[in-house]
């Protein structure tokens, strides 16, 4: 653990961070530090483990072989007209096939490697470890004489949805495995470490149906537990100096489709994050991102922590305006899982009921999300629709009036020792 500290705070004080914040205005530069700060930082480590638990998790349920692809931009047609949109191709047109014929490039030949490179060596591990249950990027030959029962899709990051929809377009434009799928021989999972709301509802409506699963959900600046004051900084910073690092491209200043996503990964910076965290325009040195072309330096990568770890519970409730729960030292009194209760009952109070700003605020993955929930409102903290019930509100008012004993010292051999230090506890 990092003493409830995120250890993205130490992103401003890496050379390169202290290069990025020296970019803006001396009034701009708090925002610009909140910025970095609400960042979550998910390390190589953290990444494969969870991402490798999902995987089996779901192959559990799954009689007979599953079949791994790492999900990857893959070519698609050239029309000859200039009117016309590229169209994607069926899978095994644009791979390249192994020597032995059993299973096809899990990389593109050309692309710029990134999240398809981790994933594609955690699904080859995956695969020599237990060939009989996995296999690693098979043929369609493969499938057939194996007998695949599931083909399951690994990305990290479901941003908008495009890319793992194309993704399966690829798939399912192979009559062999859409027939597979229409007599119910197969199914599809699409697993990811991370995905926004709007990414996972696109990939679900996808021709193949498929069974989405993701670790952790990704929050965005504007779903932060923050005052609508400083989210209108955070966002008023994004814009005014997007306009400096992408001069010519407005639809970017908040990241990809307006994202405006706070995740970022060691192995790659996405898109969807503002462009002033990752923007450098080739050429010049107009503007020094702190991921520049989204990559993350040696430097950087050192302030990447192991795992995800809970952040300061007291600053988390002074940044929501819960100042006299912070205060109160009631967090002190209960336990790891009394102190994240409360942290979640006094998000709901503000208003913060999605899992996703929940999770940011208390480190959780989706599912540990969850269960605490389901928790409060099985102890009727809350009702179904995630509102506080009067026991709710009880709990949260008797915590703002709780104040710490003091422990007062008596000194020893004092006629009123013993009585005076008995009274207060017994009490």
């Amino acid at each position: 653990m990092d003493d409830g500290n995120f250890l993205a705070r130490k992103l401003v004080l890496t050379e390169q961070g202290k290069r990025w914040i020296s970019q803006f205005d001396e009034l701009d530069q708090s925002a610009a530090t909140l910025l970095a700060n609400s960042l979550t930082l998910i390390s190589h480590t953290e990444f494969r483990r969870e991402l490798e638990k999902q995987v089996l998790v779901a192959s559990a349920g799954i009689e007979g072989p599953i079949a791994l692809f790492a999900v990857r931009e893959l070519p698609k047609s050239c029309p000859d007209e200039k009117w016309m949109m590229p169209q994607t191709l069926p899978f095994y047109s644009c791979t390249v096939p192994s020597e032995n014929g059993r299973s096809v490039s899990s990389v593109g030949t050309t692309a710029d490697l990134g999240s398809e490179a981790v994933i594609a060596h955690m699904i080859r591990q995956l695969a020599n470890g237990n060939p009989t249950k996995y296999l690693n990027h098979p043929t369609l030959s493969e499938m057939r004489e194996r007998i695949c029962r599931a083909v399951f899709v690994v990305d990290d990051f479901v941003g908008s949805g495009g890319r793992a929809r194309s993704f399966l377009d690829s798939l399912w434009l192979e009559p062999t495995l859409k027939s597979w799928w229409s007599t119910k021989l197969i199914k599809f999972h699409v697993l990811a470490y991370s995905a926004t709301d709007h990414g996972t509802k696109s990939v679900q409506r996808h021709k193949c149906t498929p069974e989405v699963s993701v670790h952790r959900d990704a929050t965005s600046f504007e779903m932060l537990p923050l005052s609508l004051e400083k989210k209108e900084l955070i966002r008023k910073l994004c814009k005014d100096y997007g306009a400096r690092a992408l001069k010519g491209n407005k639809n970017m200043w908040f990241g990809y489709k307006q994202g405006m996503c706070s995740i970022v990964f060691e192995h790659g910076c996405p898109n969807n994050t503002p462009a002033i965290l990752w923007d450098m325009r080739e050429g010049t040195t107009s503007w020094a991102a702190l991921f520049p072309h989204r990559t993350i330096s040696s430097e950087i990568a050192s302030v990447f922590p192991t795992e995800i770890v809970r952040g300061d519970s007291v600053a988390a409730l002074m940044d929501m305006g819960q100042t006299r729960l912070a205060k109160s030292g009631a967090l002190s009194r209960t336990g790891t899982t009394g102190q994240i209760i409360l942290l979640v009952l006094a998000l709901i109070a503000k208003g913060h009921r999605k899992r996703t700003t929940i999770s940011f605020a208390t480190g959780l993955s989706a599912k540990e999300c969850e269960r605490i929930i389901e928790r409060c409102i099985k102890w009727k903290f809350l009702t179904p629709q995630r509102r506080l019930t009067p026991q709710g509100l009880a709990e949260l008012e008797a915590a703002r009036k709780f104040r710490a004993q003091s422990q007062t010292s008596v000194d020893r051999g004092s006629d009123y020792h013993y009585p005076q230090q008995l009274r207060p506890t017994t009490c």
